[in-house]
């Protein structure tokens, strides 16, 4: 399997870090039919525990394929978060089959397993795994 060129992640370690990968939301939008969830990390347990919670979230998915077409992540860790974005986009995973990755809890990268449980319902699919409700 040929993985994608858009799947490289790039990120910078400052304060708040920064990454990305895949398509922007306005690039995303100009080809495709999206779905876009985003969450706060005032709003997720290992940022409020640290008391890091500025920053965000925010995955994009093809509405038809519920393929990952981008993330993009600002505030604590997020060049590790977009990474594990970029494994499963490498993947070619769904969003649907992100959400029910059973990431550890509470970790940075929860975040990412909550957004993609949030675009899963935005799809109006269940999403069964127990700990993506954490906080929906």
């Amino acid at each position: 399997m040929e993985i994608p060129e858009r799947v490289a992640p790039i990120g910078s370690f400052t304060d708040p870090e920064y990454a990305q990968v895949g398509l922007t939301e306005t690039k995303a939008r100009a080809l495709h039919d999206v779905v876009v969830a985003r969450i706060g990390f005032d709003s997720t347990t290992r940022t409020i525990i640290d008391g890091r919670t500025d920053g965000f979230c925010k995955l994009i998915a093809d509405k038809q394929t519920r393929k990952i077409l981008g993330c993009h992540v600002v505030g604590e860790r997020a060049v590790e978060i977009t990474q594990v974005a970029a494994v499963a986009m490498a993947g070619a995973m769904c969003v649907d089959d992100l959400a029910q990755v059973p990431l550890s809890f509470p970790t940075y990268a929860g975040a990412l397993g909550r957004v993609a449980a949030n675009a899963t319902r935005q799809l109006n699919m269940d999403v069964p795994w127990q700990a993506s409700q954490v906080g929906a």
